[in-house]
């Protein structure tokens, strides 16, 4: 028998979220650490762009670590194959007949729908959709702390020589 209930959240979305239900936070959790995954060598050329794309989002984020690898993966090879799959949707139209002179819908639409709910549940995982982002807070840090103009700014004032 499986698991009953609902899929439990991770601590770090947990405590991201607020905790909402006040439950008890799993302390033995394993902790993956922070780092980029390496990109999959089975990602065909337009996984692969997605996949900078999204570490890049990903790591700003401070949501990617080095266990996410293959889901990221996944989501990005189901872009590449809905982006193969609407090109050629887009050539060949919606319906088409049938050998018997039916007109019937492509069975590429099929293959695009379940690609566009793949991609929205796992882009959910990784908090990429505009619902999924307002339910994540991440700690406030100093962003570019070294920048140039706030640093002369914050130099102490001098007196001039010679006054």
């Amino acid at each position: 028998m499986g698991y009953r209930g609902p899929i439990p959240k991770p601590t770090a979305i947990e405590i991201a979220e607020g905790r909402p239900g006040k439950r008890r936070l799993n302390g033995r959790e394993p902790q993956p650490r922070g780092i980029t995954p390496k990109c999959p060598a089975y990602l065909d050329e337009r996984a692969r762009q997605e996949w900078r794309r999204l570490s890049l989002i990903l790591k700003h984020m401070k949501v990617l670590t080095e266990a996410d690898g293959l889901m990221l993966g996944n989501l990005c090879l189901t872009v590449s194959t809905l982006v193969k799959a609407q090109e050629k949707l887009n050539q060949l139209g919606i319906l088409y007949k049938s050998p018997s002179g039916y007109v019937m819908q492509s069975p590429l639409l099929t293959v695009v729908n379940q690609c566009v709910d793949t991609i929205t549940k796992l882009s959910r995982e990784f908090g990429l959709t505009p619902a999924s982002r307002p339910r994540l807070t991440i700690e406030k840090q100093d962003d570019h702390v070294g920048d140039e103009l706030m640093a002369l700014l914050s130099l102490p004032r001098t007196k001039p020589v010679g006054n």
